[in-house]
């Protein structure tokens, strides 16, 4: 039995709901949880860690083509923007890294707080759904790096290829919007709708079996 279906039981009782509900169930299913919770955010952290350092690997080429053609292309025209490009992209990547790490370990200290009884384990997993509702440094993290390193990548693909941004810059904006913004956008939309939809309702529950547990002891 998981931990919506603990709810579900806990939801149909009339009175004295954690009196039938199993607590060691309970506790077996909200460390379930946690566990599942734990992998999921291991896994957004490398999905960071792993696209940050491929933009920064792509930073460093695109650098040093620049500087390649600044020395030994004359006729290829390298502006300031050109060299300042990659450093700001290479920038965002190395931040929203930083951003994910600081806030990983931020809400581990959190949660260290909370011992391993089923009222702590209620309370660690009301503080983890809190860290999911906002998820800013996560949001961070997707601004970063899919907006201001993917715009970037794009700006630095086409001076590589000698296309001066006048020349396209219709065709160039319309990419960027459809490459970059709008996957950041839907994004940022799909975690706040989680938050609403899915994240506050559950802490409502947990927080109501908490209140019946402080209750009854």
């Amino acid at each position: 039995m998981n931990l919506d279906e603990l709810m579900t039981v806990w939801k149909s009782q009339d009175a004295a709901p954690l009196h039938d509900v199993n607590k060691t169930l309970l506790h077996l299913a909200l460390r379930q949880d946690e566990a599942k919770l734990q992998k999921k955010r291991r896994r957004d952290r490398w999905i960071v860690y792993v696209f940050g350092a491929g933009v920064v690997a792509s930073m460093a080429v695109f650098f040093a083509m620049m500087i390649y053609f600044r020395g030994h292309r004359p006729e290829r025209v390298v502006t300031g923007w050109d060299l300042a490009l990659p450093i700001v992209g290479a920038a965002a990547a190395l931040l929203a890294g930083g951003a994910m790490y600081v806030g990983h370990r931020a809400q581990a200290r959190r949660e260290q707080r909370f011992g391993e009884s089923l009222r702590d384990q209620l309370n660690r997993s009301i503080a983890q759904l809190d860290d999911r509702a906002t998820q800013a440094h996560a949001t961070l993290a997707s601004v970063l790096l899919g907006g201001i390193g993917g715009t970037a990548i794009l700006l630095l693909g086409y001076r590589v290829n000698e296309k001066p941004f006048s020349d396209d810059g219709y065709m160039l904006v319309s990419t960027i919007l459809i490459c970059v913004v709008l996957p950041v956008a839907a994004g940022v939309w799909d975690v706040r709708r989680q938050a609403r939809d899915v994240v506050l309702p559950r802490k409502r529950r947990l927080e109501a079996l908490l209140k019946e547990l402080d209750g009854q002891e």
